[in-house]
């Protein structure tokens, strides 16, 4: 349990300025202190009640990125804050890739900025502590229904095969399935196992919708309903025929198969029910640090929702034209459209005397500027290594890392050229540039509709894919239509992202 005021830990080798860092955050949260990263991972192995570190970079004995690591691997709860006063880009890849690092900020950081980052970690810190909960019930429950399957192995062991047919039907259910999925291998499972008998089945998802599976011949009039039931009460069921078609009653064995098959089914569905919101969480944590790099780039507006929508537009327009073959499905729309926020994701990266520079970018300052599709790269790689299912990452590593290479092979970082640049790059890059154009921002005005649609087009064949411009040329009116909508704050999120584009 946690006090009445949130605990976080401060981290600094100068006295005087942790000590003005505990001024500014005594009055919000309860502070603990350390000179150094040994005495830090000694106050945290003395408080359990720590919820965030904010820790300096440049330390004796353990710099700031040494400690948040040992931190992360000892208390992966708590929230990881690294505060430093000497912006580099290869310590800030360090700390994204090494510490799984909650925020980064750069001195002097305002008091504000400390606060709201202070506040964040907490927020972080009682979802992760609340996630780990939940999966320790779902974990007690499959042990749980482990056992209640044993034990019905055990009782029905004559019944060799149905027994066979529920080993066949863990064995399947085991793979990726969505609901319904998982309602026809049920279906046919049950139907298999209980004699050929007539069988429905009917799960209910998170979102009301239900699946439906069935297997057998035309049901009768008499029927059977088992539960599907979870700790979260019953979320379907499986209706069988009582007679089949021999005129054979369903038998007491057959009823506690039945059982066994339900409470597996109740199993696969909970899991499944778990991996959907456990998807909805990761991207609602990697879209959050790209909203955070565009709030940073002092980018205002639906930026990320209007670059969706564009990608959406051009992508649905080549596969209207019958370009690239098979590979424009409705899969790779949907990967596109959730990717296609995370395009910047790297400029976190980016010093703010940098990112926020008013002017013309010095040549230093520009190379160091262009490493963020590198660092969008690097960090959506350290993302997949957690989770490798997910596909739509996969095309955000291919969007972050080339959607500023140029058709004619002049663009950055690697240079590619033509087809050597991934698809959805080439999408995005379009999407990028029609938004920047015109959107105002504070170094430039917004350009109309028709100057932005001009440059493209003379454009094509340098820096943009010619296919992507003629498309694009084709649909420009729906692309100004959906930056007048924007303007009043009416942009609808498309149905796959709307969940967690809120979140962000």
């Amino acid at each position: 349990m946690t006090s009445s005021r949130p605990e976080i830990l401060l981290v600094d080798d100068v006295p005087q300025l942790l000590g003005s860092l505990e001024r500014l955050l005594s009055s919000e949260f309860k502070v603990h202190c350390a000179n150094s990263g040994p005495e830090a991972l000694q106050v945290l192995a003395n408080n359990s009640s720590v919820q965030v570190i904010i820790s300096d970079y440049r330390m004796p004995e353990m710099s700031g990125i040494e400690l948040l690591k040992l931190a992360a691997e000892r208390f992966p709860a708590i929230a990881r804050i690294l505060l430093t006063g000497v912006p580099e880009l290869d310590m800030a890849c360090d700390a994204i890739q090494e510490t799984r690092l909650h925020r980064f900020l750069c001195k002097p950081c305002g008091p504000k900025e400390l606060l709201a980052a202070a506040y964040s970690g907490v927020e972080w810190n009682e979802a992760f502590v609340a996630k780990e909960l939940k999966t320790e019930l779902l974990v007690f429950s499959n042990r749980s229904l482990s056992a209640i399957n044993r034990n019905l192995e055990e009782r029905v062991v004559d019944q060799g095969h149905s027994i066979n047919c529920l080993r066949q039907l863990g064995i399947a259910l085991n793979k990726d399935l969505d609901l319904g999925g998982i309602t026809q291998i049920v279906a046919n499972a049950t139907s298999e196992a209980l004699e050929g008998r007539g069988v429905g089945v009917t799960i209910e998802g998170p979102d009301g919708t239900n699946a439906l599976g069935c297997a057998g011949p035309e049901m009768s009039t008499r029927m059977l309903a088992e539960p599907v039931t979870t700790m979260d009460g019953t979320i379907g069921q499986i209706i069988v025929d009582v007679v089949n078609s021999a005129e054979r009653e369903i038998t007491t064995v057959q009823q506690n198969i039945l059982a066994a098959i339900a409470s597996s089914t109740a199993v696969a569905a909970h899991n499944e029910f778990r991996r959907q919101q456990r998807d909805e969480a990761q991207y609602a944590t990697v879209f959050a640090l790209a909203r955070l790099s565009e709030r940073r780039d002092s980018v205002t507006g639906k930026h990320l929702e209007r670059v969706s929508e564009y990608c959406r537009l051009i992508a649905e327009s080549l596969a209207a034209k019958g370009e690239f073959g098979n590979l424009i499905t409705p899969q790779y729309i949907q990967d596109l459209v959730l990717s296609a926020p995370l395009h910047d994701i790297g400029k976190v990266g980016i010093p703010d005397s940098i990112l926020l520079k008013q002017g013309r970018l010095t040549e230093s300052e520009w190379e160091i500027m262009k490493t963020h599709a590198q660092v969008g790269a690097d960090t959506i790689r350290s993302v997949l290594e957690q989770n490798k299912t997910q596909s739509y990452l996969y095309m955000g590593l291919d969007i972050t890392a080339s959607h500023h290479e140029h058709w004619d092979g002049r663009g950055y970082p690697l240079g590619l050229a033509g087809d050597e640049i991934p698809l959805a790059a080439r999408i995005m890059a379009l999407a990028d540039v029609y938004d920047a154009l015109t959107t105002q921002r504070p170094y430039k005005d917004a350009w109309t509709h028709g100057e932005a649609v001009a440059l493209i087009e003379e454009r094509r064949g340098n820096q943009f894919d010619p296919r992507v411009v003629d498309v694009f040329l084709s649909c420009n009116e729906e692309f100004s239509e959906c930056m007048r909508v924007s303007r009043y704050d009416q942009l609808e999120l498309p149905p796959t992202l709307g969940p967690v584009l809120k979140l962000g």
